[in-house]
Order: structure tokens, then sequence, then C-alpha cells
């Protein structure tokens, strides 16, 4: 558990970096609000942060090929990995298809397969950081409790608890019933946008399929880790 005066001043900045990773995700997932232009925009401030982001966990990167490999050390390192793909599957297909920062190297003929790839990598990888995020949420919620002047009561920790449930119960209504499974498999070529919807629904439903995840990568991180100490 961190306290007020433990909490290093490179976590803190990890922890602005993924609160702007996190910001700049759900603008990407609101494409028929921003259009085009601005997507393309953010899409180049995600590739930044992205960057920084491994910038300020080199030496996690570093240690990959050291030590044993818990369930919870495989599970965590292959999220990374995959979200690595999908990062790079996103700005490759997203260069091909660019209306504006990049047109001169848009490709008709693989304008195609290349939306189609873009679609794929950024449903993935929405999900896969959402589960990311899950597994970092221990962490996030020691440096908040070091915030807190008295200890979290009780009943709060419990409503608290009631809470996420409940958004990971919402969560997973969007998920089938925004038809994501469609998008992550294919099924589908294109995203069906519901026009009549708002800006704020629209981040409500992201909010609430986002926190669905960080709720299962949260619980199964959980109980991989009590795993490895019973194995101990």
């Amino acid at each position: 558990m961190f306290t007020r005066s433990q909490v290093p001043g490179r976590t803190k900045v990890k922890l602005t970096v993924d609160i702007l990773m996190t910001a700049v995700l759900l603008g990407l997932m609101t494409y028929s609000f921003i259009g085009e232009k601005a997507h393309e925009w953010l899409g180049m401030v995600m590739l930044l942060l992205f960057v920084f982001h491994h910038i300020l966990n080199f030496s996690w990167l570093k240690g990959l090929g050291r030590g044993k490999y818990s369930p919870y050390r495989v599970f965590q390192t292959v999220i990374v990995i995959l979200i690595f793909f999908c990062m790079f599957g996103s700005m490759v297909s997203g260069i091909l298809i660019s209306q504006y920062l990049f047109s001169e190297w848009t490709s008709q003929y693989l304008y195609e397969s290349a939306s189609l790839a873009h679609l794929f990598c950024a449903y993935w990888g929405f999900m896969l950081m959402s589960m990311h995020i899950g597994l970092h949420w221990r962490m996030i919620m020691g440096i908040m409790k070091s915030r807190m002047k008295k200890p979290c009561p009780t009943i709060l920790g419990r409503c608290l608890r009631i809470l996420a449930a409940g958004i990971a119960l919402y969560g997973a209504y969007r998920f089938i019933h925004n038809r994501i499974p469609s998008y992550l498999f294919l099924q589908t070529h294109f995203v069906m946008y519901d026009f009549d919807a708002t800006l704020l629904r629209v981040l409500r439903d992201e909010l609430a399929i986002m926190g669905l995840f960080l709720y299962l990568a949260y619980h199964t991180g959980g109980i991989l880790q009590k795993t490895k100490k019973k194995e101990n």
C-alpha cells in the first residue's frame, strides 16, 4: 500500500499517461460524432502516448526474458503482446485508409482489406486495453486509498463492489446489444452506428463495455495471483 509520500513521481507520470490513453481511446470509439479528421488526429495522439507508455515501462520490457512465468505473468504478457499487434495493425491500416493526414499513402487497391483490418484491430484493441487496465486496478485503487485522509468504510467498499458488478452486467448487455462480437470475429464488415444516439449515451455504453472487461481481467488476475500463492 502506498502512503501519500510514497507515490513515486514516475508512477504519477505513468498514471497520467494511462489516463490520457484511456480518454483518447474512448474518443476514438466515438468516430461517428468526431468525424474522420479528428479521428485521425486522435489516432496520432494515441500512437505517441503508446510509445511514451513503453518508454516509461522499458524496465518491464527488459525483464521479459528473466525469471519464472507464473500463470498471472503469462496472462499479463499475452495481453500486452496482443495489444502491441492490435496497435500496430490499427496504425498501418489507418494510414492505408487515411483521408487527411496520410492521404498520399492511401491505397485504393487495399482500401477494403485495410478498412476491415482497422475494424478488427480497433475493437480487439479496445477490449484488450480495458483488460490491461483491469490488471493494474489494484495498484490504482491502492494509490487512490493512499490519497484519502480516512480509511474507506466497509459499507462503502461493499457498495462500490456492487456498483462495479452492476457496471459489468450492463457492459455485458451493451456488448451483445451493440453487436461487438460481430466486429471482433469479422461477421460484420462495417460498424452499424445508431444515429439517434447522443454522444453521452455512446460514451456511457463504451465506458460500461470497458468496465466489463476491466472487471473480468481484475478478477481473473486475482484468481491467478491466489493460485501462485498456493503453489508457493
